[in-house]
């Protein structure tokens, strides 16, 4: 069994990727899932001024998607396309065989 985790910051390029992603992949292999996680958010005040004006400050805030899914069955070539799809922009793919 394999475990695939998506993140990423953008939540339309997780949507994206697991349509092109499942469309390929549900034709020969079991799938459970995908799983959607809650979005994590990190917040972040800075002192734009710190010495004179303690007042001015810039909040940020970041946001986490994260997505996963199981697939059952796997074979030579899904591990081929596993890691041929492994790089691409906005997404951290992780795979954890069980």
């Amino acid at each position: 069994m394999i475990k695939v985790t998506i993140k990423s910051f953008f939540f339309f390029k997780i949507k994206s990727f697991l349509f092109f992603f499942l469309k390929n992949i549900k034709k020969k292999y079991k799938i459970l899932g995908p799983f959607f996680m809650p979005k994590k958010i990190e917040k972040f005040t800075l002192l734009v001024s710190p010495h004179v004006d303690k007042n001015s400050r810039d909040q940020i805030q970041i946001k986490y998607f994260k997505v996963f899914f199981y697939i059952k069955n796997f074979d030579f070539n899904l591990i081929n396309f596993l890691f041929k799809n492994r790089n691409i922009d906005g997404l951290f793919l992780k795979y954890i065989f069980l």
